[in-house]
C-alpha cells in the first residue's frame, strides 16, 4: 500500500462535520499538539509525517477552516489560521507547516473556477492539496486547455495529498504569464529529493507531471491571485478570497515559525527553571540568562504583533491599499528575522545539551532558519520594495507577487 493510501485508509471516525468555531479549533489543535511533540523526532528521521499525524490533522478540521461552508468547510478567517498554525507549530515546526500549507491550499483553490472547486471537493472538503508553485513545468497549449510536463520541487506533504498545484509559464500577447495548473490524482507522480537539514518531517519531495492534460477551467494566473481577481472570487462569498495575494500569503511559512520560536522559548523557559551548570550554579539565578532571555521574549513578542497587525489589515472588508500590502510584506519578514533571532539566544544559551539529537531546541533552530530561506521571505526583495513605495520610486517589475 503507498504513502498516499494509507492516508486515505485512516479511519474517519469522529471527524467532525458541520460548523467550528476558532476557540473549537484552537482546543482541538491544542490537544493533538502534544501528540505531534511526542512523535516529532520519528517524523524527521522518517523524512515525512506519520499516518497518524496526517490523520489527526483531518480528524480535527484543520483543511476545513477556508474552505467555502458551501462545501462543507467552517468559512473562517485568516485569524483562525494564524492561531491554529502557531498552536501546532510550537509542538513541532514540521507539523505546524503541513498544517499551514492544509489550510491554504484550499484558500487558492477557493480562488480557481467554480468548476475546480466542485471537482476536488465533490465529496467533502476533507481533501489535503499539495502545491509546487514555482514555475518549473513545462506548459503547451492546445485545444481546450494545456499540456503540462516537468518536475516540480518542493511540494510539502506531497506524501499524503490527492490533488495538486504545479507552476509554469504560459505564453500570452503580453509576455510570459507565470500560472498555476490544478491536476488531478492519478495524473502524476512523486519522486524522492526531500533530503534536508532542517523541515525534514515535511516530506517537500518533487511532482513530475508527463503530457498531463488541465483544461481551461483549472488553470488561475499569478497576476489575477495578485490582485484577488480570481474567478473563485465572484461565486465565494467570503471576502478572503478576494484579497491580493500579498496582503495574505507569507502567513503560510511565518506562523510555523513564529510558533516554533515561541514553543522553544517556552521549552527553554521551564528546562531552566531547575537547570545547574559548573560548580552547580543554578542558571536561572544568573542574570546573563536572564537578560537573554526577556530580549528573546520580547523579539517574539515584536514578531507576533506585526504579524498580527497584518492578518488584521487584510481580514478587514477593503482590500489593503499598495502601501499596505508592502508594509505587510515587510513586517512579515521582519518577524521571521525576529523568530531567527530569538531562537539563535536560546541555542546560546542552551550549551551543548541543547544539541543533542533528541532535543526539540536545536531541532526548532534548524528548522526555523531553514523556513527563513524560502524565497518569498526574502528580506532584499520586500523590504527594497517598501523602501521604494516610501521614497516615491516604481515597482521593480521583475517582482510578480508584487
Amino acid at each position: 500500500m503507498s504513502a498516499r493510501q494509507q492516508y486515505e485508509a485512516a479511519s474517519k471516525a469522529g471527524r467532525p462535520g458541520g460548523t467550528a468555531t476558532k476557540a473549537e479549533l484552537l482546543d482541538r489543535a491544542r490537544s493533538i499538539a502534544a501528540k505531534f511533540r511526542d512523535c516529532a523526532l520519528a517524523a524527521e528521521e522518517a523524512r515525512k509525517l506519520p499516518v497518524e499525524s496526517v490523520r489527526d490533522l483531518l480528524d480535527a478540521g484543520i483543511v476545513r477552516i477556508l474552505v467555502p461552508p458551501r462545501f462543507g468547510g467552517y468559512g473562517l478567517g485568516l485569524d483562525t489560521w494564524l492561531e491554529v498554525v502557531r498552536e501546532i507549530s510550537k509542538a513541532d515546526a514540521s507539523h505546524g507547516w503541513c498544517a499551514s500549507l492544509m489550510i491554504h491550499h484550499p484558500h487558492y483553490l477557493g480562488q480557481f473556477s467554480d468548476e475546480a472547486q466542485r471537482a476536488v471537493w465533490a465529496n467533502g472538503p476533507d481533501v489535503p492539496i499539495a502545491a509546487s508553485v514555482v514555475p518549473a513545468a513545462q506548459i503547451t497549449p492546445v485545444d481546450g486547455g494545456y499540456r503540462v510536463s516537468g518536475h516540480s520541487p518542493f511540494a510539502s506533504g506531497i506524501g499524503y495529498a490527492s490533488w495538486v498545484f504545479v507552476g509554469g509559464m504560459i505564453q500570452e500577447p503580453a509576455g510570459p504569464a507565470w500560472t498555476l495548473f490544478l491536476i488531478e490524482p492519478g495524473q502524476y507522480r512523486v519522486v524522492d529529493t526531500w533530503f534536508t537539514a532542517g523541515m525534514r518531517a515535511t516530506g517537500s519531495n518533487t511532482i513530475v507531471t508527463d503530457n498531463v492534460f488541465v483544461p481551461e477551467s483549472r488553470m488561475l494566473r499569478l497576476s489575477d491571485m495578485v490582485e484577488g481577481r480570481g474567478p473563485g472570487g465572484a461565486v465565494n462569498e467570503s471576502p478572503i478570497f478576494r484579497l491580493p495575494l500579498v496582503s495574505y500569503a507569507l502567513l503560510t511559512f511565518v506562523a510555523p515559525m513564529l510558533g516554533a520560536a515561541q514553543g522553544a522559548y517556552e521549552h527553554f523557559r521551564d528546562w531552566t527553571k531547575t537547570r545547574r551548570g559548573a560548580r552547580g550554579v543554578v542558571i536561572a539565578e544568573l542574570a546573563s540568562t536572564q537578560v537573554r532571555m526577556a530580549r528573546a521574549a520580547a523579539d517574539l513578542d515584536a514578531a507576533e504583533l506585526l504579524i498580527r497587525r497584518a492578518v488584521d489589515v487584510a481580514s478587514r472588508s477593503e482590500p489593503p491599499s499598495p502601501a499596505l500590502r508592502a508594509r505587510a510584506m515587510r513586517d512579515y519578514t521582519r518577524a521571521a528575522e525576529l523568530a531567527m533571532a530569538a531562537i539563535d539566544a536560546l541555542i546560546a544559551l542552551s550549551g551543548t545539551a541543547g544539541f543533542a539529537s533528541s532535543h526539540p531546541i536545536q531541532r526548532a533552530w534548524r528548522d526555523i532558519h531553514f523556513a527563513a530561506m524560502h524565497v518569498s521571505l526574502n528580506a532584499e526583495n520586500n523590504f527594497t520594495h517598501f523602501g521604494r513605495m516610501e521614497l516615491g520610486l516604481a515597482r521593480d517589475p521583475h517582482l510578480p507577487f508584487f
